[in-house]
């Protein structure tokens, strides 16, 4: 997900802004769908994940992903209250001189960044998690 703008010494277009909203109500919506896919994936498989002594890092793990869930829920609200301000101030012609919600803009780019990185970064542990206990799995199968 990009997050430089060239908008140094100029203000965003209101279409910028409000394209830039909807491709981060997108992407939480995304991340929601998948969070409820994660708890799917490790409440399914848990029973393998007991037997390999895995009980705290998974609980561990659940509980991050509720605390993204958490804040997904709040940036959506955040952002949908961002984007009826952008349209109000649109409404009654005041958007040009609203240094400070562009300042919030910036702000909302920044943790929504932060938010797809991090939330990225727990996806990969649980992926490799689940990975390896399948691979135990297997091999126990096999033998």
């Amino acid at each position: 997900m990009k997050i430089k703008k060239d908008w140094v010494g100029k203000l965003p277009s209101t279409d910028e802004i409000h394209n830039d909203s909807k491709l981060w109500l997108s992407e939480i919506s995304f991340i929601k769908d998948e969070i409820r896919f994660l708890n799917h994936l490790l409440s399914s498989n848990y029973i393998d994940f007991l037997s390999t002594g895995m009980r705290k890092k998974i609980d561990t793990l659940v509980k991050k992903i509720d605390d993204e869930k958490k804040i997904g829920n709040i940036l959506f609200k955040e952002i949908k209250h961002h984007e009826r301000t952008l349209y109000n101030l649109i409404e009654t012609k005041q958007f040009s001189n609203k240094t400070n919600f562009i300042e919030t803009h910036k702000k909302f780019e920044r943790e929504i960044f932060i938010y797809s990185k991090k939330y990225k970064k727990l996806k990969r542990n649980i992926f490799k998690i689940v990975e390896d206990i399948m691979r135990k799995k297997e091999q126990k199968i096999l033998l």
